[in-house]
């Protein structure tokens, strides 16, 4: 039997329109795009790369995020993320199936924590939506819709 990835795991890009819930704050109205890439040498390590800005404002400075997801086994992956914004590096390790697709991780210090899940809703549609702690407070929720760019 082959086994079927999740579409996240398929090299190829990908349109966001979605919400982010912070804490503090309003709600913000996002848009977006994420690009998957296999490394040329090792196609079980995924390059993630996104940008997201304020869909409300054409003019907003893009949001950038990049994480490297490691098929480890079948069904289980290891994430890792050197986040800028953050002043650290971030790592877990996470579960798929060709339906869907999470994620957990953390720092170092375990001061900043996330999960994330990624569900398969229609033909190249996913819907997304994490949350991420910081000194064990929900500092923000989202909710988003990725579109396949065929």
């Amino acid at each position: 039997m082959v086994e079927r990835l999740h579409p996240l795991l398929v090299p190829g890009s990908w349109l966001l329109q979605g919400e982010y819930f912070p804490a503090q704050g309003p709600s913000q109205k996002v848009l977006g795009t994420t690009e998957v890439e296999a490394h040329d040498e090792f196609p079980e390590t995924l390059r993630v790369v996104g940008e997201i800005r304020d869909a409300q404002d054409s003019v907003s400075r893009p949001v950038a995020t990049e994480f490297t997801l490691d098929l480890v086994a079948p069904g289980a992956l290891r994430f890792h993320m050197n986040s800028i914004p953050l002043g650290t590096v971030l790592l877990g390790q996470g579960s798929w199936n060709h339906e869907l697709l999470q994620f957990h991780y953390s720092s170092p210090d375990k001061r900043i924590l996330g999960v994330e899940s990624y569900a398969v809703s229609g033909s190249d549609v996913l819907l997304t939506s994490g949350v991420m702690f910081a000194d064990r407070v929900a500092v923000t929720w989202w909710l988003a819709r990725l579109e396949r760019v065929r």
